[in-house]
């Protein structure tokens, strides 16, 4: 990088361009990660609160979208990406303990009492005030791609 007062080369601006992808492919991926996180968060939940046997989302796709959540919301508390809200290191234990939870639940049926509500934090945390109306249309995006992936599986 050259001195702020020297102007930019054309390998100084192809740096600053690869520099720009890099942060577009972070925050990519890091939108995505939290959208079907946030989603897969909301179909279990409500899975859960009507008592439904099915839970409605494979375990594997928890499991990794739920870790690549909170990667993206490390990268937050690390300063690379900035959302909707601050997320905090008890924001990112609140999502390490609901992915166990869920994984419980999805594995083995163990429903924790403490899955609703800790699901309601994490969501709120992702999304801030909007959580409600981003983890539905989030639940609509989950859905599909488990339809893609999954296609009899009846979410």
């Amino acid at each position: 990088m050259p001195h702020p007062d020297q102007p930019l080369t054309n390998d100084d601006e192809e740096d600053e361009d690869l520099l720009s992808e890099e942060d577009e492919d972070l925050l990519d991926w890091a939108s995505w990660a939290t959208l079907y996180a946030v989603g897969y968060i909301r179909i279990l939940a409500d899975a859960i609160e009507r008592g439904d046997a099915d839970l409605q989302v494979d375990p594997v796709a928890w499991e990794n979208t739920l870790t690549a959540a909170e990667g993206a919301m490390m990268e937050h508390i690390r300063g690379r990406l900035h959302g909707p809200t601050s997320i905090t290191v008890e924001d990112v234990e609140r999502m390490r303990r609901l992915r166990g939870l869920g994984s419980a639940a999805l594995s083995s049926g163990e429903r924790s009492p403490e899955l609703g509500p800790l699901a309601l934090q994490c969501m709120e945390s992702l999304f801030g005030p909007d959580w409600k109306r981003a983890s539905r249309e989030a639940a609509s995006y989950a859905r599909a791609l488990n339809q893609e992936f999954h296609p009899g599986s009846g979410t």
